[in-house]
């Protein structure tokens, strides 16, 4: 029995980063009259990007997807290199499964602000739900090179390198997120996923034992751990070694 990798890279797990506008999230009727003022502000300028642009938000929030993509698109009409715009309006696309125009509109926003690292981030989230393995690698590497703390860059790297079968550097992708974050639960299960396939039973324990200290109650360490000490036991009772040499 195989164990299943936890993918991070899903919709709000580590996700993509939909520039937000910066209010205190409350009910719905400060919802709507945030909506209300920003439409009377565009009634009175047509013209004003800001606005548009923080109506998107406010419509995505609501899930509006449809009045959101035409307030961005508005956004961008007056102003073409408003890289929040088309860092946004490809969220968007992205969760309508419109894969090929969210890289388009992430390539914009690098284009007019090449340190973006949220753009550069849904970029290689969008490649790697394109099974475009490589191009994943080379966005998510801009991340940390960015960044060198991002950490959400260095696991989506392990969990990329893994879907490649290149374990080694999904390793060390894995430990370089927790090294930066020691809490990160998730990514000491991810490696002792890469440590049970390069049959290295005994540091696929110690792994998901961790991830099990930090989180007890995730049902798949336990399901995973299970796994591990039953492929442990069939080794033993084959006689096969529990670790390659």
């Amino acid at each position: 029995m195989r164990i299943r990798m936890f993918i991070g890279i899903v919709l709000m797990v580590f996700t993509l980063g939909n520039a937000s506008y910066p209010q205190n999230q409350g009910k719905d009727d400060s919802l709507d009259a945030a909506i209300k003022s920003f439409l009377q502000a565009v009634e009175k300028n047509p013209n004003y990007a800001e606005a548009h642009y923080n109506l998107g938000i406010l419509y995505n929030e609501k899930g509006m997807a449809e009045e959101a993509l035409a307030e961005y698109k508005k956004t961008l009409e007056i102003e073409p290199n408003f890289a929040k715009a088309h860092n946004n309006l490809g969220v968007i696309y992205y969760e309508t499964g419109q894969f090929d125009e969210a890289i388009e509109c992430f390539k914009r926003a690098l284009a007019v602000s090449p340190q973006y690292i949220e753009a550069q981030y849904n970029l290689g989230i969008v490649y790697y739900d394109k099974k475009q393995y490589a191009d994943a690698v080379a966005a998510f590497k801009k991340t940390v090179e960015l960044n060198p703390k991002f950490e959400k860059g260095y696991y989506n790297l392990g969990v990329t390198y893994a879907a490649m079968e290149s374990l080694d550097e999904s390793l060390a992708a894995f430990k370089k997120t927790v090294t930066i974050n020691p809490q990160f639960s998730d990514a000491y299960y991810n490696m002792g996923v890469v440590y049970t396939r390069k049959d290295q039973l005994d540091e696929a324990v110690k792994s998901i034992q961790k991830a099990l200290e930090l989180n007890p109650n995730d049902d798949k360490y336990h399901f995973a751990l299970g796994v591990i000490y039953q492929a442990k036991r069939k080794a033993k009772v084959s006689g096969g070694k529990l670790e390659k040499p």
